[in-house]
């Protein structure tokens, strides 16, 4: 594939700053840089700089005396927590790998990520062994369990009992190995499952410093900052924006344990948070909270949202609400959440862009047959990914991982365009296109006209099945609070404001979308009921 066509690709000078040392290196460095400063803040409980750096090293001494090495594989299994935050850095420091848990899982989903990615051990808290319970026998050596002194006897499972987290400094440290290198493997996330069996995404210390570096380079946070943390830690947005692109720096983070609108903005009000990263849902719910009552939200200089497509009109009413710049990106995990973003200059904003690629990343719109196409509205096409980045391949699978990319640009899966300013604008998903008839509809842009119309709160649009026309357009709705709709009322407003063909033909009303830990409704979970 030649990337000489600029109009196909919005190419940014490469990132030759990224530091040749490992995020626990730098991890290091605030922590003596910033010693007494806040680190987290949960609730009323303040931790700082240097009380976080010695329980990090006290629980990787306990990980070390228990056997673990460099390369283990060590699940990360939390609701948002300090503990969290204290076992991720603690796997790291070993050299081991960091495999994060999403703690809404179930048990099924649980054993699946602990048998393909072999995890030794599981770091956790007592409150969620339930679901933890029937995947142990025969597959980890170790459970720490973050309270106090709990012991569990299960067959197959010899588990540690640890002292609660908060106490973990008081364990003896004993000298630990070097450090992991750059090139050694960091963490294995599994890909949300949208369409399938979650595949684990394989990041370097190497791909997790390029992506802090270039993220630094356009979203700034200083050692005065405080970022709310109400996205899952466990998830890329929530490791690579908030844990690590804050802590780096010498920033605090706010953490919730589960996010609630209201209490979100209390936690906004109570910490003077300064930066805000969540999904368009969480910005959405946030900003009804704003528009029923008073706040203030003074303290922030700007939010950045990503995670799914967010309507035009959506960010307008946010910025409205929140009175500050709303940052719209795109990335996803295997690109470590770094790929593009709006800069926070006056007047760069495009409303509806995801904003031109980040420095050190490029981003290009490929055909059908894989080649560049040129820019603008007219040339939709597969959005590709290339960086330092980029992931090193999907964990156990050279298959899938092979047919991923392309000439060096990881293949999204996304559809999208550049305009003439090399800004990206998504319109949807490949396999999410609808075709009838011969004519392509993207789901995004029905469910943003259908957001417009009053009385709907949520919506999701998928294809079905149409024995003529190949699919025809179903559309899920969530009244709002108080309507109660029909179907032909809605038929008849997307009638007035979409193409015939572009109409859903069928009208679903539901009482709340499916939806993963990242706001991302769950359209295959639609499907599989329809």
């Amino acid at each position: 594939m030649s990337v000489s066509n600029t109009s196909a690709i919005s190419l940014r000078d490469r990132n030759d700053t990224v530091p040749n040392q490992t995020v626990i290196d730098l991890f290091g460095r605030s922590a003596r840089s910033h010693a007494d400063r806040v680190a987290l803040r949960f609730g009323d409980s303040l931790t700082t700089y240097r009380t976080l750096a010695a329980r990090v090293e006290a629980l990787a001494s306990l990980l070390a005396g228990s056997g673990i090495k460099s390369g283990d594989r060590v699940g990360i299994f939390f609701l948002n927590h300090p503990d969290f935050v204290v076992s991720f850095f603690a796997v790291l420091r070993l050299g081991a790998v960091v495999v994060p848990i999403n703690p809404l899982l179930k048990s099924e989903e649980i054993d699946h990520i602990l048998g393909d990615s072999g995890a030794l051990a599981v770091i956790t808290h007592e409150s969620l062994m339930a679901e933890l319970r029937p995947c142990l026998a025969g597959k980890l050596a170790l459970v720490f369990c973050c309270e106090e002194l709990i012991c569990y006897e299960e067959p197959g499972e010899r588990t540690v009992p640890v002292r609660a987290v908060s106490l973990i400094e008081d364990f003896p440290v004993t000298r630990l190995p070097e450090g992991p290198d750059r090139e050694d493997l960091a963490l294995i996330v599994y890909t949300s499952g949208t369409t399938g069996k979650p595949k684990g995404a394989m990041l370097s210390h190497g791909n997790l410093m390029a992506a802090n570096t270039m993220k630094g380079s356009r979203l700034e946070v200083f050692p005065g900052d405080c970022l709310l943390a109400v996205l899952p830690l466990c998830h890329i947005y929530g490791m690579v924006v908030v844990l690590v692109g804050t802590l780096l720096e010498g920033g605090a983070i706010a953490i919730m344990q589960s996010f609630d609108a209201r209490g979100a903005l209390g936690e906004i009000e109570q910490h003077r948070v300064t930066v805000l990263p969540a999904v368009p849902a969480m910005f959405r719910f946030m900003t009804m909270e704003i528009e029923k009552g008073s706040f203030d939200l003074s303290s922030l200089r700007f939010g950045v949202v990503g995670g799914s497509s967010i309507p035009p009109e959506l960010v307008e009413r946010v910025q409205n609400a929140f009175a500050c710049p709303i940052l719209e990106g795109y990335a996803m995990t295997e690109s470590a959440c770094v790929a593009t973003l709006t800069p926070l200059t006056a007047g760069a904003q495009k409303i509806g862009s995801a904003g031109p690629a980040i420095p050190g990343v490029e981003v290009a719109i490929l055909g059908a047959d894989l080649e560049p196409l040129g820019g603008g509205a007219a040339n939709v096409g597969q959005v590709a990914i290339r960086g330092e980045n980029v992931m090193l391949g999907y964990y156990n699978l050279p298959e899938a991982t092979a047919s991923t990319f392309h000439n060096g640009f990881f293949l999204t899966g996304d559809l999208g365009y550049l305009d003439e300013d090399g800004y990206l604008f998504i319109v949807g998903r490949s396999k999410e296109l609808i075709i009838r008839g011969g004519q392509n509809i993207y789901p995004a842009e029905v469910e943003q006209v259908l957001l417009k119309m009053a009385g709907i709160a949520d919506v999701a649009v998928v294809g079905v099945p149409d024995e003529y026309m190949g699919e025809r357009v179903k559309a899920f709705v969530v009244p709002a609070s108080g309507f109660s709709l029909a179907e032909d009322e809605v038929k008849a407003y997307c009638g007035a404001h979409l193409a015939p063909y572009k109409v859903p033909r069928l009208v679903e009303f539901r009482e709340e979308l499916p939806r993963n830990s990242t706001g991302k409704v769950l359209k295959r979970l639609l499907l599989e009921t329809t």
